[in-house]
């Protein structure tokens, strides 16, 4: 119901249009870049924590990808020598980050992935240090950005 009643705002009003500088659209490069380095550091963690690595600490993500393969120097042990630290690593991502999915057959997929990612993100910061007006597009897949997601804490 309408009384006619005229009225004048108190003061301009606030779109949702930016009319400051312009929006940093390298934001969400440096966000994936920041999931990636997360997710690798706690992969690398989870390894060490199961104490069943033959070295004293794992210190690199290239060890992580040695020990997943199966191409260590373990001589007790026959078969697939990687499927056991596979089955570990994907117990332990479970166990600690709750997500379901990752399992020995494919967790080599989500280290390779973090890996892949951290490089690209960083390569394209340091590339486009000055320009952080247009950002490139990266081609992930979703369900395994959410893990890593998941993994480096950020939701």
């Amino acid at each position: 119901m309408s009384y006619g009643v005229g009225y004048k705002l108190a003061r301009a009003p606030t779109g949702t249009h930016h009319t400051g500088p312009p929006l940093d659209s390298m934001a969400s490069i440096r966000t994936m870049n920041r999931i990636a380095q997360v997710a690798i550091e706690r992969i690398i963690l989870m390894m060490n924590n199961t104490n069943l690595i033959k070295e004293r600490r794992i210190s690199s993500i290239a060890q992580v990808q040695t020990y997943l393969r199966g191409c260590h120097d373990d001589v007790g042990m026959s078969g697939d020598r990687g499927d056991f630290y596979r089955r570990k690593l994907a117990e332990q991502i479970h166990i600690n980050f709750n997500v379901n999915g990752v399992t020995h057959s494919n967790v080599e997929v989500v280290v390779d992935t973090a890996i892949q990612l951290e490089k690209r993100t960083r390569a394209t910061l340091s590339g486009c240090a000055f320009n952080t007006q247009s950002a490139p597009s990266f081609e992930i897949d979703d369900p395994i950005l959410d893990i890593l997601a998941k993994i480096a804490d950020v939701f």
